[in-house]
Parts: C-alpha cells; structure tokens; sequence
C-alpha cells in the first residue's frame, strides 16, 4: 500500500507541474478555496482542477484522455529542456520523483536505439505494460474522464487523508513546484 501510495503522489505532482505549466493564470491557495474556511474540499479542488487544468492533459485534443495522453503529459514534465528527448540525468530525475522503485529503472534497456536519449515512443513502450497508467483508471473504461482525473490528484494532494487540503498541504506542492 506504501509503494502504491507513492506512485501515486509521484503522479499527482505530474499532474499538477503539467498543469501548471499550461494554466493561462496562475492560482492561489484562495482561489482554490472558494468557500473561503482555509480548508479545499473535494468538491472545490474537482471544479476547479477540471475547469481550469484537465483538458491540459488531451494531447489529442478529442474527447477523452487516453493513456497516450497520460503519458506524453507526464514525458513532458521529465522533459526539462523541451527537446523531445530524455537525457539520462532527465531520466534519472523523473523516475526518482516520480517512479521511485515502482518500475526497473534501466536507461539501457529503455533507449532502445542506443543514442543516449529516451524518445517519447521508448519511454511510452517500456511504460505502457506496467500497471501506471492502470491505477488512475478507476472505472476501467481505458480512458481517464476529468473527474477520474481530479478526484486521484486530490487523493494524492491531501497528504493526511482527511478528505481536505489544508494551506500547509497547498504550500508543500507550490514550494516543490517552484524548485522545480
């Protein structure tokens, strides 16, 4: 449950970095907190997530997030230098943050070329058999609704599980964010 756990909040500060760096503007603790008690419910954390982020994610851009979708966000983020190629130190960051000891972390067998970089389709086929994107597909329909979407990143923001972001909670990910 530990491990599970962890890829899970790995994936949720995917998530959150991927949409933040697509918002048009950028929001505040308050602004997630619409009934104004220093609490983010479930309920405010999904309409605003899905209003303002989750359609960041449709790299397709039709109806549904697909796990390519989910995937090609999540290259991105480990994308620091916005060439489309992994180096081994992007690598080894990523999957530090966000892998941990989820999956085999081998950068040999991963760049299947040889070049010394992971492109989009090695990173997205040594990824696509393990059970990544699987997790965050609750109802198992293969797709990731918005909602779906939203209520596991705020599973994974509510540190202490008491269905409530709290402003100490809110800072923990703005202060990692902004490091990265």
């Amino acid at each position: 449950m530990k491990k599970f756990r962890s890829v899970l909040i790995g994936l949720f500060l995917s998530i959150l970095m991927i949409s933040a760096n697509y918002a048009q503007n950028d929001l505040t603790f308050e602004d997630w907190d619409k009934n104004v008690d220093n609490l983010i419910s479930r309920s405010e954390f999904v309409e605003r997530f899905t209003k303002n982020y989750a359609n960041d994610w449709n790299n397709k851009d039709d109806e549904h997030l697909d796990d390519e979708d989910f995937f090609l966000s999540t290259y991105k983020i480990w994308d620091v230098d916005n060439d489309e190629l992994l180096s081994k130190e992007e690598w080894l960051f990523g999957y530090d943050y966000y892998y941990g000891d989820y999956i085999i972390d081998d950068y040999v067998a991963i760049d299947t070329d040889g070049d010394g970089f992971i492109e989009y389709t090695e990173y997205y086929n040594y990824l696509y058999p393990t059970s990544y994107y699987v997790t965050w597909d609750v109802d198992k329909d293969t797709y990731l609704n918005e909602y779906e979407l939203a209520r596991l990143v705020f599973n994974n923001w509510d540190i202490d599980d008491d269905n409530f972001i709290e402003k100490d909670e809110y800072i923990k990910f703005d202060a990692y964010y902004l490091d990265i």
